[in-house]
C-alpha cells in the first residue's frame, strides 16, 4: 500500500491558461500540506530552433529570452508567496520537456508533479504520446494532471477505479491522504468485463471489494462503494466519474487488456490523455506492466 506526504510539489509551467489553472491547483495543495513549490520551465531546444530564424539565433537573443523568462518566473513565485505564503523556488532547464522534468523531479526529490495538460488523440496519441503522459511513464512520484476544464479548484468527490489487476489496490493509501487532506469523498467504483459468469471470479472479486471497504472504514473514510461491468475500463472510469461529479480520478500507470485478450491500449494514457476530470496517476511500486491477466 503506498502512502503519501507532500512536502515538495514540481510544476512545470509554459505560462499558458492551462499552466497557471494547474498551479493554482498546486498553491492549494501546498496550503494545505505545508509543502513547497519548485516552479519550472524547461526551454524545449527543439521548438527554438524551429521558432526562430538562423539569422537571431544568436547568443545575445538566447541571452534576452533567458533572462524574460527567469525574470517572469521570478515574478510568478514572489506573488504566490505574498498571496499565499508558500515557499517558491524557480528552475530553468533546456532540452526535452518531459525528460527535464522528470529529471529535476528527481533531483529536488518532487513529492507530486502537478501539470496543465491540453491532452491528443488519434495517431498522435498512440505512437507519439503527449508531454503529460510521457512524464506520468516516466517520472517516480505521483503526477497530477490537470486539463483546461477543471476550472474549480479542490477536491470534494474522489473517484478511485478497482480492478483485478495485481496493484490496482495500491493506490487506497494515497487515495486516503488526498481525501483527509481535502474533506472529500472517496467513489469506489469495482469494475468488471461483461464477461461474468464465473462465480469464481465473482466471489474472488467481492472478497476484493470487502477488503477495501473494510480498510477506509478503519480509516475513517467518508466513501461509496458501486460494481460496474464494462469492456473499456479507461471509458468506465471516466464515465463513472463524470457522473458521479468527481473532481479527480485516481489511477495506477499500468496497462490492461480486455477479456478477448484484444490490446485497447494503456489505460492511464487514454485516462490522462482524455479525462477532462484531473488524474493523478500513481506508479506501481514494482514497476511498470505490460499487461495483466483479463478481468
Amino acid at each position: 500500500m503506498q502512502m503519501l506526504d507532500v512536502k515538495r510539489i514540481l510544476i512545470p509551467t509554459d505560462f499558458s491558461d492551462t499552466a497557471n489553472l494547474a498551479l493554482k491547483h498546486a498553491v492549494q495543495m501546498a496550503r494545505l500540506t505545508d509543502a513547497e513549490i519548485v516552479l519550472l520551465h524547461v526551454v524545449s531546444t527543439f521548438a527554438f530552433r524551429v521558432n526562430l530564424p538562423e539569422a537571431e539565433e544568436d547568443e545575445a537573443q538566447s541571452n534576452r529570452l533567458n533572462s524574460a523568462v527567469n525574470r517572469r518566473l521570478q515574478e510568478m513565485a514572489a506573488e504566490i508567496t505574498r498571496e499565499s505564503g508558500v515557499k517558491v523556488s524557480v528552475e530553468m532547464a533546456y532540452g526535452r520537456i518531459r525528460e527535464e522534468v522528470v529529471k529535476l523531479a528527481e533531483e529536488r526529490d518532487a513529492d507530486m508533479i502537478v501539470l496543465g495538460t491540453h491532452g491528443v488523440s488519434g495517431l498522435k496519441e498512440f505512437f507519439m504520446g503527449s508531454n503529460a503522459f510521457r512524464i506520468v511513464s516516466d517520472a517516480g512520484c505521483p503526477v497530477l494532471s490537470i486539463q483546461e476544464s477543471a476550472k474549480e479548484v479542490g477536491f470534494r468527490k474522489i473517484a478511485v477505479p478497482i480492478d483485478n489487476s495485481f496493484h490496482s489496490r495500491e493506490k487506497l493509501g494515497i487515495a486516503v491522504r488526498i481525501a483527509h487532506t481535502y474533506g472529500a469523498k472517496l467513489l469506489i467504483c469495482g469494475l468488471r468485463s461483461h464477461d461474468h459468469d464465473d462465480e469464481a471470479l465473482n466471489a474472488k472479486f467481492r472478497v476484493k471489494m470487502k477488503q477495501v471497504e473494510d480498510f477506509l472504514e478503519e480509516r475513517q473514510v467518508d466513501f461509496e462503494s458501486t460494481t460496474l461491468f464494462c469492456s473499456n475500463i479507461a471509458k468506465a472510469t471516466m464515465d463513472f466519474a463524470g457522473n458521479q461529479g468527481a473532481d479527480l480520478i485516481i489511477i495506477m500507470n499500468e496497462q490492461e487488456i480486455n477479456s478477448t485478450g484484444f490490446f485497447l491500449g494503456p489505460y492511464a494514457q487514454q485516462v490522462v490523455n482524455h479525462s477532462k476530470i484531473p488524474v493523478l496517476s500513481i506508479r506501481p511500486t514494482t514497476g511498470h506492466i505490460n499487461s495483466v491477466t483479463p478481468y
